[in-house]
């Protein structure tokens, strides 16, 4: 991501207690960084932390390409729409 965030996936979430977050909107309480695992494998996807700063930190089981994947899809239409506004000066 071009954020200059770095996002931990599974192992490498540093908590060992999260919010857990399904990515059909189910929520799976505070529990254990090892049970969230447990859920992210049962469903094979992946364990994204997507809140670092709150207390306990949350996290997402989700399929993390196709994540990455949409967020790159709105960087490009966002640039897209975007307009230049080129200043001109003319000196007299």
């Amino acid at each position: 991501m071009s954020r200059g965030k770095e996002v931990f996936l599974n192992e490498d979430i540093p908590a060992s207690e999260v919010r857990c977050i399904g990515d059909n909107g189910e929520v799976y309480g505070i529990i254990s960084k090892a049970q969230a695992l447990q859920i992210a494998e049962r469903e094979g996807v992946d364990l994204v932390l997507i809140a670092p700063d709150a207390k306990p930190p949350v996290c997402k089981v989700m399929n993390y390409s196709k994540f990455r994947y949409q967020q790159e899809k709105k960087l490009k239409e966002a640039k897209k729409k975007q307009k230049i506004i080129e200043v001109k000066e003319i000196k007299l």
